[in-house]
């Protein structure tokens, strides 16, 4: 896979072109976060699925939470510089699944009370966290690289999922789709410079095409399908008895 000594001397080796493509990722993280808490607010519709918003939170809560390792044992810019970006990214992530709890109460269960909603999002979010921390053992990136690059374009197959589910582009943004493929592209651009053995294997370059090419065919998605317009559709909880007075009527 790639080694510690390996990135810090590429990093040190190649920094003038490694930095403006990890200042260019973060940029583009912060565009994406905040334009999705604008959005849900706006649209009192949550814009991250679950999972996707809970992968993203335990990712970079966990590299957070090594601030040990990042300014003591490595003590490099990079991993240093990185923390501070995740701090910040870290409470996006947070409020995106609390807005799964403000607004998908209706839309994703309202037979269950709002306290037992509220429990259960609670609970798989720290469900969620044990599954990150198993897997996150089992690979060798230690550095986070690999889980960098992935959890970049997280997100793309959920927005695709959230969209089929609705049939309407509700809670989805073209901007946040194109600062997923850019952050990948960015990403990539830096990592092969630090690892090029695995960042310019087939395998990851086939990936790489993918989630480029999927966030894309979202923005397609986005420009074709019908917005939706708060106020006139019923909740998922009235709209039975709706039809039943339709049917009396």
């Amino acid at each position: 896979m790639y080694d510690y000594l390996t990135v810090r001397s590429g990093l040190d080796a190649h920094w003038p072109t490694i930095a403006p493509c990890i200042a260019g990722a973060v940029i583009f993280s912060f565009v994406y976060f905040t334009t999705a808490v604008r959005q849900a607010i706006r649209e009192k519709v949550y814009v991250e699925a679950f999972l996707g918003a809970t992968v993203f939170f335990w990712h970079d809560f966990s590299y957070v939470l090594n601030y040990q390792m990042w300014f003591h044992e490595y003590r490099h810019w990079w991993f240093e510089g990185w923390w501070f970006a995740l701090v910040g990214t870290t409470g996006f992530e947070a409020f995106l699944i609390y807005q799964v709890f403000q607004y998908g109460h209706q839309e994703l269960w309202p037979s269950l009370s709002r306290r037992a909603f509220g429990a259960l999002i609670v609970l798989g979010t720290l469900a969620v966290g044990t599954m990150w921390f198993l897997l996150k053992g089992a690979i060798e990136d230690r550095q986070y690289l690999i889980t960098f690059a992935i959890t970049a374009i997280w997100s793309a197959p959920f927005h695709t999922a959230l969209m089929c589910m609705r049939k309407n582009r509700a809670g989805q943004a073209v901007v946040r789709e194109l600062c997923m493929a850019a952050n990948l592209i960015l990403l990539t651009i830096a990592f092969a410079q630090l690892a090029p053995r695995y960042f310019l294997s087939p395998t990851y370059l086939a990936f790489f095409a993918a989630f480029v090419a999927w966030p894309l065919a979202n923005v397609w998605l986005i420009l074709h399908l019908p917005p939706r317009i708060p106020g006139t559709e019923p909740s998922p909880s009235r709209r039975p008895a709706a039809m039943a007075a339709q049917g009396s009527g």
